[in-house]
């Protein structure tokens, strides 16, 4: 077996002579911090659209769930379905926002064994009184909520506000 010496060692990578090593490179420090100089607006800018972005999807998360929130309570049974007041204050107190808006709404429709489901928008408050069906009477409920987004900072070309919506419509439980 061969016994690797230093001096074989250096000679094998192609060392640099004792002079060579005694100037060190200066100048690539000053280069990488001007570099990271010019890229550090736009990494800023990058950052700060991304942390728009998600403040802009929580804010839609929020809403949504809101309505969700809302419509759930209000389609427990046929008591809830009227409580316009419980509804609203089911959806305000799942977000905790207080800047959203709630407008919850019930109705019937007459299902004559077709299958006939709920749908967006809901029959309005009168048509459960009047309402004359040979078949089964669905009872609807339906929460739409609201908010409006606020940017931090104002991109030039972009709106400064996002409207969030939800909507949600369910099926009132028969008791």
């Amino acid at each position: 077996m061969e016994c690797v010496t230093i001096r074989s060692f250096r000679r094998a990578l192609g060392h640099l002579p004792f002079a060579a090593r005694r100037h060190r490179k200066t100048a690539e420090g000053g280069q990488s911090l001007a570099e990271f100089a010019l890229m550090l607006p736009f990494m800023a800018l990058l950052l700060i659209g991304v942390v728009e972005v998600g403040r802009a999807a929580f804010l839609s998360i929020v809403v949504t769930h809101g309505a969700s929130a809302g419509v759930e309570y209000g389609a427990q049974n046929s008591t809830t379905m009227v409580d316009i007041a419980g509804m609203t204050l089911a959806a305000t107190q799942d977000t905790n926002y207080s800047a959203m808006t709630v407008t919850p709404s019930y109705g019937c429709l007459c299902d004559n064994g077709s299958g006939t489901s709920c749908t967006d928008p809901v029959p309005g408050p009168g048509s459960c009184a009047g309402i004359s069906c040979s078949g089964q009477i669905v009872q609807c409920v339906q929460v739409k909520t609201h908010a409006t987004f606020d940017a931090l900072f104002h991109y030039p070309g972009l709106p400064s506000t996002f409207q969030a919506n939800g909507n949600a419509v369910m099926r009132v439980r028969p008791h």
